[in-house]
């Protein structure tokens, strides 16, 4: 093969990994267990991690909250990843591709605007979050009496900006290379601040130790399980919006729940936020970095922030590599080149990096109740596709955007789809308010995400037999598509 052979080769691989086109075979960046977990772990070990193991400190039992959240993260995980994942691995298609089989051809923009708000609602948050971390070093370091310089706080949010683009605009093949590194930096930081607090309280006798009960979300012990299950599982929807995007970079069906579960779940955001638990109950504050200078100095604890928040451009370029394919459902976005596109959107991250105390104040209330639609789309995803479908979709026919589709159902839209979707919202919200953390009589027992998920996958089920029904007596236009005997037109 010639020297232009293989340039051209190396130009569409990078356009393809770049973009929406199916990614196959030799093109996917993940053909190996480790180089996966590497990845997954950046995603799911995110500095944020640190602030919800200290809500997990408040549910009022450390040990009781530590192992409630595990068993709902890992809980979560795995019908999350099925849902979001397998038709992305499969056909090598973006997540709002994948989405159309079920929501229907215009219906998928539900989901495009949910990964977008998600990807860079958290990937801000995360920035916003290193700028403060920052500042509160150098408030510490040399102005221990006076408070946080703001404009060194925008100075390090714009710089981190400025890196991502840097990182990635060249496509995303820097995620592999650079998590490579990120992800071992991000576990060994977290292993050396867990031998840190420990030094002179051993582990079981932090464990046990707990929040005065005056601060606590409650002293029902059952309650208090409850909610460390229900801020595990919520953590798990949040996979929703992220997934798809990786599942079709995964070379090998057997990788494709495996080493995410390991590496994203409890490897990445059990362990870290355990730790951040830990250091909430240990040092009575809630801030990352005030907590690691207090256990480890001011020397050793300026070296480990600065890493901490370097490791954080994994985690960042991971979630814009997301949302910059996710955007090319967008005529506008899909004309640009890749390097533009990653531009645009780190463009609003200059409003963010002299606006920091704002944005973490007000997006995570966003972001909280956003988390609630995503019972319902996994839902919908994971009963579409391995109840109804059978594990069988047209993969052209994900990329036809006028009636001739085959996921066309009701003028683009799967409206039992989207009826779902809002009661997966409703129940949800009825039973746990993730903001005032108010949460309904039946929660202590249940949660809120599980009887969510549970519910969504019934009424879907029961709801498209029923319309598939109806479509035979001609009901409907072009719901004989939806027939789970017509293989060959649409299911």
């Amino acid at each position: 093969m010639s020297n232009s052979d293989e340039d051209v080769g190396g130009l569409i691989t990078r356009e393809t990994l770049a973009g929406r086109l199916p990614v196959q075979g030799s093109s996917r960046l993940y053909n190996g267990f480790g180089t996966l977990l590497g990845a997954t772990i950046a995603i799911g070990a995110a500095s944020f991690n640190y602030l919800f193991g200290a809500s997990i400190a408040y549910i009022g039992n450390t040990y009781i909250g530590i192992i409630g959240y595990l068993i709902g993260l890992m809980m979560g995980l795995a019908p999350i990843y099925l849902a979001s994942g397998m038709i992305s691995y499969r056909h090598g298609v973006d997540p709002v591709d994948a989405a159309k089989s079920a929501m229907g051809t215009r219906g998928a923009s539900l989901l495009l605007l949910l990964i977008l708000i998600t990807t860079l609602g958290w990937s801000f948050v995360l920035i916003a979050m290193t700028g403060q971390a920052a500042g509160r070093l150098q408030q510490i370091l040399f102005n221990p009496n006076g408070g946080i310089d703001n404009s060194f706080v925008a100075a390090v949010s714009v710089l981190m900006l400025v890196l991502v683009w840097l990182l990635l605009r060249k496509g995303p093949a820097m995620i592999a290379l650079l998590t490579r590194y990120t992800s071992p930096a991000i576990l060994l930081i977290a292993a050396v601040l867990l031998y840190l607090i420990t030094r002179d309280v051993n582990l079981s006798t932090l464990l046990h130790t707990n929040v005065d009960p005056k601060l606590a979300y409650t002293t029902d012990p059952l309650l208090q399980l409850a909610y460390g299950v229900e801020f595990g599982a919520s953590n798990a929807l949040t996979s929703v919006p992220f997934f798809g995007g990786i599942a079709r970079l995964i070379h090998k069906r057997k990788h494709l729940v495996t080493p995410s579960l390991l590496g994203a779940g409890l490897i990445g955001a059990g362990f870290t936020t355990a730790v951040g638990a830990l250091a909430a109950i240990a040092t009575g504050s809630t801030e990352p970095a005030e907590w690691v200078l207090k256990t480890a100095g001011s020397g050793m604890g300026t070296i480990i922030v600065t890493i901490l928040l370097l490791a954080n451009l994994g985690t960042l370029i991971s979630f814009f590599y997301l949302a910059g394919v996710s955007v090319q459902q967008i005529r506008f976005f899909a004309r640009m080149r890749w390097d533009v596109i990653i531009f645009v959107l780190l463009l609003p991250g200059l409003v963010v990096a002299f606006n920091t105390e704002w944005l973490i104040a007000h997006v995570m209330n966003w972001l909280a109740y956003n988390g609630a639609m995503f019972a319902g789309i996994a839902a919908v995803l994971l009963t579409d596709y391995l109840l109804l479908r059978r594990q069988t979709v047209l993969p052209a026919h994900l990329f036809v955007k006028t009636p001739d589709s085959a996921y066309w159902f009701w003028g683009g839209v799967n409206w039992v789809a989207m009826a779902v979707i809002v009661l997966g919202a409703c129940v949800y919200l009825s039973l746990f308010n993730p903001l005032t953390l108010a949460v309904g009589s039946t929660f202590r027992y249940v949660g809120a995400t599980m009887p969510a998920f549970a519910a969504c996958i019934l009424a879907y089920y029961l709801a498209m037999r029923l319309v598939i029904a109806m479509s035979y007596k001609g009901g409907y236009r072009n719901v004989s598509q939806l027939s789970l005997k017509k293989v060959s037109v649409g299911l």
